[in-house]
């Protein structure tokens, strides 16, 4: 038998899915939504009566920590075929779930938490809510901590090579592989665009804010313009980033990152704000790269 050849995708990246779930805290209210419509002379789909159970900021921390959750997701993957799975590098795998555990502890200690004060937090809001209150509208104080879930899935990325049946007929068997390997194409096309479209992204807000860039000084007429010091920080987090995602080792894009890291990463935010020759240099460099990225896409 021959040996079975792996796409360079499934070799250096799985397929991770991060699962959120935690209570709104909101209740549609049926009564109050026909009496207010009805009173106003509305239609009955005119409008809705959503209450809200607890004070919005007992949710915070939560809703916060979810929020770094997604944003940790989107930073450390790429897109896969739809919302909920995103294909990540072997080679971030490590740094990935390090934080996302940091982020999980936290979230549970909060979440914990939140369900400890629970009781008092329908107390409070019953004051507030006062004829709108009704106990049907919570969950138990025994339930509402399984409202509460922060977790990852992973998954190996699908070979057509690995499909096998036995209920199914060659010429099924053969269309079926033929679908996951132009799946798999085109998975690394979008891979490349979603790559390409952060270069553009970081590198582009890069080269607009230096070019606009007025200075500080009382020399300098007219409307002033400034740049923060993340604006270097984003782009050297990027080109640490790129090379994790160019995982078919693609010539043109490993030059793009050699160019990132080499013209757009050696400068401190300082100098580019008090060089001027120094800034114009890296202004240029910036927009000579976002040429070189519009032809990655061909």
């Amino acid at each position: 038998m021959p040996k079975k050849i792996a796409s360079p995708l499934s070799r250096k990246a799985t397929l991770v899915s991060v699962e959120i779930s935690q209570w709104s805290a909101r209740k549609y209210d049926k009564k109050i939504t026909d009496e207010v419509n009805k009173s106003r002379g509305a239609s009955d789909d005119a409008g809705r009566y959503n209450k809200l159970l607890i004070e919005a900021k007992r949710l915070k921390t939560l809703n916060g920590l979810i929020s770094q959750a997604r944003e940790l997701h989107y930073k450390y993957t790429k897109p896969w075929c739809d919302e909920g799975l995103r294909i990540l590098p072997n080679s971030l795998h490590a740094k990935f779930a390090e934080e996302f555990r940091t982020l999980k502890r936290s979230f549970d200690e909060a979440a914990d938490q939140f369900a400890r004060e629970y009781p008092g937090f329908i107390e409070e809001r019953k004051r507030k809510l006062n004829g709108l209150f009704a106990d049907s509208d919570y969950p138990k104080p025994e339930e509402i901590r399984s409202k509460f879930k922060l977790a990852t899935k992973t998954f190996p990325i699908p070979e057509a090579g690995d499909f096998r049946s036995d209920t199914l007929d060659e010429a099924t068997l053969a269309d079926i592989k033929r679908e996951l390997t132009e799946t798999a194409e085109q998975v690394d096309r979008d891979m490349l665009k979603d790559t390409v479209d952060q270069i553009v992204d970081v590198v582009g807000n890069m080269s607009k804010k230096l070019k606009e860039y007025t200075g500080t000084g009382k020399d300098h007429a007219g409307p002033k313009s400034f740049f923060t010091d993340s604006l270097v920080s984003k782009v050297r987090e990027l080109a640490d980033l790129l090379p994790h995602f160019n995982v078919d080792n693609d010539p043109k894009l490993t030059g793009v990152i050699a160019r990132i890291q080499k013209e757009l990463c050696a400068e401190e935010t300082k100098t580019l704000r008090e060089n001027d020759t120094v800034r114009d240099t890296v202004q240029k460099s910036a927009d000579d790269i976002l040429k070189d990225v519009e032809a990655l896409l061909g």
